[in-house]
């Protein structure tokens, strides 16, 4: 009896040793039984975390499973029977660890001393800890560090904790300032806001608030949010911000827009806003009221209404505008005519800014539509206006140019066959009289070439030349026309050049000479004793690659009274007018060289004392070569010339019998074989036949003009050997832009009548390139 409960019991407690060794094998935690810190036994749980097996583990020193740093604490602990849990950190078998939480717990079995200890591996609490302690952190440096005021409430509503911003707004101190209860010590607005928020609701707050200082006043933002949403009480976290100049900027666009929307409902003009979207006016302004004759409440019944306004014939293009304007696609300005209300045709010009959103995408289109009907009518009349006066330019050029040529053609064959008689070595008296004449003939020239620049500085049509030229030869050039003159008047004529003139210059040489001439003339005619000093010197200051020049002509002349003297540049002008006037002249010449003057930017100014000095000084503007090369010197002609030119062929083809017969004894007498023909068919016949070296080509000519007959020889109509025969025109044309227009038409040179025989001479010798 007593061994079969023996042997129950001995099964009871077997059963039960497993039980509680199967539960110890379920547990999360490593479990270790050990005597005097040699491992005895160790659950399933301990294998799996620190990789021993039950018969690795057992006669170990439990201290192995612990890194060296922490094995004393773990000795300390079992010496002194501590049963609390600790941190230490485990050492596995492959060498890697990991944190733990150990707790032991001393027992006695059969008299024997164990101590059971658990070990739990924490490392999960500790990655949780460690984030946890990280976004602490992270959100208290933006609590800290934020732009905007941050505080926080408890559930009573008394600030436990604000950053720096806050403390600043407020004006006060970190420690006056935790403590203070808002929900009982602010205003009505402020403890309202609060309320909702302490409740788990979010609320917003604005006011101005004056710091405690009293030195800054703002105006604040304030939005409270419940730690918590939807739980009553809670804690509340609020941010501030200073939107101060935000709220001034709104209350200036509030102004602004109202003033804007006074300015539209007042102004003459439609300003219009139209809905990309919705196709649709926005906003249309009362004018249209006036313009169409409709109020604004027509366009926004029917946006297509505006359309239906358009005249028929503008109908087509602005369909495709309005269509485009639907998609924020319009010209940015345009014009076209409607019909209003009453029937009547207007023009209006319309103006169109389209507007994008973010992606790019038109959002609006506004604009200004404007009547111009009155300002189309006045351009109208301003291009009618205009039109006659270039027409009445036109005309006035054609009649300058007809006179022109109708004037010189005789006149050249005049004082051709003067120069002709001077070369037959006339008797004294004869010879006075052609000399007369001549000067008479010359006179007559100068006035005709006067009319005519002033017709074209009037007209615009006076063009400078952009050369370089010898500066002190262009002056000495005009200073040897008048040598002569003045060594028979009497008068004695002096050149001044200033040593440290540049040597070459660039500009229009010929005009400056053109200035002088009349400067130098007049100081000649109205001086009978004393002297004419020219000078030419530096200006001190002139533009950055530029140099100007100051030209003082003085004369010891009658002078200039001071009452004429305002006028002295007027055209058709002198000094002394009516029926006993001493000296001839048409008035014409110091208005050309003031307008020149102008013309080259420069200036011109008189000084006058009657009877004693009158001297005119002239500053012009000139451009400084990038390198001065040395000017060629002049090459005097061979003695032999004359023997040497009989080589050459020149054909004159002129219509008029005078300058025919003028131009070829004049030829003859240089040496130049010569033959003639009346016109430009008769011209290209000769050439075909016969060897020229060189055709003088008149360009008014009967049967072919001496355009036509040029045309014809660079065709190769007069024979290829002929296509680049030098061709000189030798015309009464001597209008601005005659000669390019000559030389643009296929020939080489340009004479105006009437020819002077040097000049001729020259130009003959220039194309031939004979020395």
């Amino acid at each position: 009896m007593i061994t079969g409960e023996m042997g129950k019991n001995t099964k009871d407690l077997k059963d039960s040793e497993e039980r509680y060794r199967r539960l110890s094998d379920a547990t999360f935690e490593s479990i270790f039984i050990s005597d005097k810190g040699i491992c005895l036994e160790q659950n399933l749980t301990a294998e799996r975390m620190f990789g021993y097996s039950s018969e690795e583990a057992v006669g170990r020193l439990g201290t192995e499973w612990i890194i060296p740093e922490d094995r004393k604490t773990v000795i300390n602990n079992i010496l002194s029977n501590y049963e609390e849990p600790y941190e230490v950190t485990a050492l596995r078998k492959d060498g890697t660890t990991f944190p733990c939480e150990i707790q032991g717990r001393t027992i006695t079995e059969n008299g024997r001393i164990l101590r059971v200890t658990a070990l739990r591996d924490i490392s999960a609490r500790k990655a949780a800890e460690k984030q946890l302690r990280d976004s602490e952190r992270h959100h208290r440096l933006i609590f800290e560090h934020s732009p905007h005021g941050m505080l926080h409430f408890d559930k009573n509503g008394t600030i436990i904790n604000c950053n720096k911003k806050f403390i600043e707004l407020m004006g006060a101190t970190k420690e006056e300032l935790i403590g203070f209860n808002t929900g009982r010590q602010s205003n009505a607005k402020m403890k309202a806001a609060l309320r909702h928020a302490l409740a788990g609701e979010t609320s917003e707050y604005e006011d101005f608030y004056t710091s405690i200082t009293g030195n800054k006043t703002s105006y604040l933002r304030v939005v409270f949010n419940p730690v918590e949403k939807g739980k009553s009480p809670t804690e509340v976290i609020a941010s501030l911000e200073d939107i101060t100049e935000r709220r001034k900027m709104e209350k200036a666009l509030t102004k602004t827009e109202a003033r804007f929307k006074i300015m539209a409902e007042n102004t003459k003009d439609i300003i219009y806003r139209f809905s990309v979207q919705d196709k649709q006016f926005e906003y249309i302004s009362p004018a249209c009221l006036e313009i169409t004759g409709f109020p604004p409440g027509n366009f926004y019944d029917n946006s297509q209404f505006f359309f239906d306004l358009i005249h028929p014939d503008w109908q087509k293009d602005m369909k495709r505008q309005w269509t485009g304007m639907a998609y924020g696609k319009m010209a940015p300005l345009v014009e076209y005519q409607i019909i209003d209300r009453y029937g009547q045709t207007k023009w209006l010009q319309q103006s169109n800014v389209p507007f994008y959103d973010d992606n790019g995408s038109p959002v609006t289109v506004e604009g200004i539509v404007r009547d111009v009907t009155e300002l189309k009518e006045a351009l109208e009349k301003v291009e009618e206006e205009r039109e006659k006066a270039e027409s009445a330019s036109r005309a006035k050029s054609e009649f300058l140019a007809n006179m022109s040529h109708e004037i010189r053609t005789p006149l050249n064959g005049i004082m051709g066959m003067l120069q002709l008689m001077d070369t037959e070595r006339p008797v004294e008296r004869q010879e006075k009289y052609i000399n007369a004449a001549i000067q008479a003939s010359r006179r007559l020239n100068n006035v005709l070439s006067d009319i005519l620049d002033i017709a074209r500085v009037e007209a615009g049509k006076l063009s400078l030349n952009h050369e370089e030229f010898c500066t002190a030869e262009a002056v000495k050039q005009v200073f040897e026309l008048f040598e002569i003159n003045s060594r028979h008047s009497g008068v004695n004529l002096e050149l001044r050049l200033a040593p440290d003139l540049p040597r070459t210059l660039i500009g229009d040489a010929s005009r400056m000479q053109q200035i002088l001439t009349n400067i130098i003339g007049n100081a000649l005619k109205f001086t009978n004793q004393g002297h004419v000093i020219v000078e030419v010197s530096l200006l001190p200051y002139s533009r950055p690659g530029e140099q100007s020049l100051l030209f003082s002509v003085e004369d010891t002349g009658i002078g200039i009274p001071e009452n004429k003297i305002h006028t002295l540049f007027d055209s058709f002008t002198q000094a002394s007018e009516g029926y006993t006037r001493q000296y001839q002249g048409a008035g014409l010449g110091l208005s050309i060289c003031k307008r020149l003057c102008t013309l080259m930017r420069g200036n011109i100014a008189v000084d006058s004392t009657p009877g004693k000095t009158t001297t005119f000084f002239i500053s012009i503007p000139f451009e400084i070569p990038e390198a001065e090369e040395s000017p060629e010197e002049p090459k005097e002609p061979s003695p032999d010339m004359d023997s040497s030119l009989t080589t050459y062929r020149i054909l004159v083809a002129e219509d008029e019998k005078v300058n025919r017969l003028y131009t070829k004894r004049f030829l003859r007498q240089l040496g130049f074989t010569v033959e003639t023909v009346r016109n430009g068919h008769q011209a290209l016949e000769k050439l075909l036949y016969e060897d020229f070296d060189l055709v003088l080509m008149d360009v008014q000519m009967p049967v072919m003009n001496g355009i036509e007959a040029t045309k014809a020889i660079r065709m190769g109509e007069a024979g290829a050997h002929n296509k680049r025969i030098p061709i000189v025109a030798i015309t009464a044309y001597a209008m601005q832009g005659d000669r390019d227009q000559f030389i643009e038409k296929g020939m080489d040179d340009y004479i105006a009548k009437p020819v002077e025989e040097e000049e001729l001479k020259k130009v003959i010798l220039k194309t031939l390139k004979v020395s």
